[in-house]
């Protein structure tokens, strides 16, 4: 009833599946994953502004900025600090995709892939971070830290636009970028030739990158040097 699949849609198939338990191991261990995250957004926050910023606490999957900017709001008498808090695995989950994305294509070296790759993701989750941190603090609460902050209104359009990158674009295309650096072989070997050789010789072409490169250092076999009676 249903023809093979191509070579593009097994790996389409295979990152699907991939992806359900990925996320699930992802989400499970949500504190351990958070964690190096939050502690980079929070170094990175004190260090960059460390006239409103004091420090930083980290509960779980959840980071909590220390700032010396008034709390708003409150009864009279009482006076407290703006202390946002922000859900680390908001900006994490680019982790499990590439994942998926790494065992989809049968990746060679997997074991020092992913390790590398989720260290490389970890500033551009922690970017996601800090400037959620600052759209709180610059924007949402503006009225009450621009005395401390000294954010402008061109500050507050930087920091909008920062927002959405790190939000809505950087999540997602980081880990795709990565896949592709990672395992460029595939898309020039399988997917371009493959399907090439597929559509001419009617044959499906090997998905084992690592099958591949060992064929590829054995020498051919020389010819028969026999005669014919």
């Amino acid at each position: 009833m249903f023809g093979p699949l191509s070579i593009i849609g097994g790996f389409f198939i295979r990152t699907l599946l991939w992806l359900i338990p990925a996320i699930a191991i992802w989400f499970w261990f949500g504190d351990f994953f958070s964690a190096p995250i939050s502690w980079l957004a929070g170094e990175a926050m004190t260090a960059l502004f460390p006239g409103w910023v004091y420090g930083y606490e980290i509960e779980g999957s959840n980071v909590s900025l220390h700032t010396t900017v008034p709390a708003p709001n409150l009864p009279p008498g009482v006076f407290g600090e703006l202390a946002p808090e922000i859900s680390a695995l908001k900006y994490g989950f680019g982790l499990p995709l590439l994942a998926a994305l790494l065992l989809a294509s049968r990746a060679c070296g997997i074991w020092w892939k992913l390790p590398l790759s989720a260290l490389l993701l970890l500033p551009f989750q922690a970017w996601g971070i800090c400037l959620n941190w600052l759209l709180v603090v610059g924007i949402q609460y503006g009225r009450w830290s621009q005395t401390v902050t000294y954010f402008t209104d061109g500050h507050a359009n930087l920091i909008g636009l920062g927002y959405q990158v790190g939000y809505l674009i950087l999540p997602m295309l980081i880990p795709v970028m990565l896949w592709f650096l990672l395992e460029r072989h595939f898309f020039t070997k399988i997917v371009f030739d493959g399907a090439l050789a597929g559509v001419v010789s009617g044959e499906p072409a090997p998905t084992d990158e690592c099958a591949i490169t060992s064929s590829q250092g054995q020498a051919p076999a020389a010819p028969g040097n026999g005669r014919s009676g």
